[in-house]
């Protein structure tokens, strides 16, 4: 016998968009650093200074280990004048990575160190933000599209804030309208 249901008129089931989670209290700034002229290593050092001073702990994310090896070097080499205390993770003892107030890593969220604050540089942004108070998402043009992804999820995602920071021709980043 022929089955007399028909699927034409039953209502369709959309699935959620997805979203990214912030379990925090405040909104999360998720800023976009485009590196147009500029790489990583340059603009790193510079952010990673304010973070510290307003007193934030940071994890610096990729799945590269010779970009990892490059912005430590970086951070060594900043300033003559100032001290820029990190680690790599895949590098020092086991336990220590928890009193680096900077951790340069591959490892997923949460951060050894207690982070909150995220620089993610290349690769993808994680799904979860539990934990952070601010993201910094550092993309060049190989990845834009994912970075394009990324900006409508977070765009739609509650408790999050995209913002878009363009390098200048001077090499300074300033918030786009």
């Amino acid at each position: 016998m022929a089955c007399v249901c028909s699927t034409a008129s039953s209502p369709k089931i959309t699935k959620p968009e997805p979203t990214i989670t912030g379990r925090h209290r405040a909104v999360i700034d998720v800023g976009f650093y485009q590196l147009a002229q500029r790489r990583a290593e340059a603009v790193l050092p510079p952010l990673v200074t304010k973070a510290l001073a307003a007193g934030h702990r940071l994890v610096i994310r990729s799945q590269d280990a010779a970009l990892l090896a490059r912005l430590d070097l970086a951070l060594w080499n900043f300033a003559p004048d100032s001290f820029l205390p990190h680690g790599i993770e895949a590098e020092i003892e086991a336990g220590r990575a928890a009193s680096q107030p900077v951790l340069l890593t591959a490892a997923p969220l949460p951060a050894a160190n207690g982070a909150d604050c995220l620089a993610q540089v290349g690769d993808d942004l994680p799904d979860d933000f539990t934990g952070l108070s601010r993201v910094m998402y550092l993309f060049d043009a190989d990845a834009v599209e994912t970075a394009r992804a990324r900006w409508r999820l977070v765009s739609r995602s509650e408790g999050l804030r995209p913002i878009y920071w363009r390098e200048t021709d001077g090499g300074r980043f300033e918030k786009a309208a």
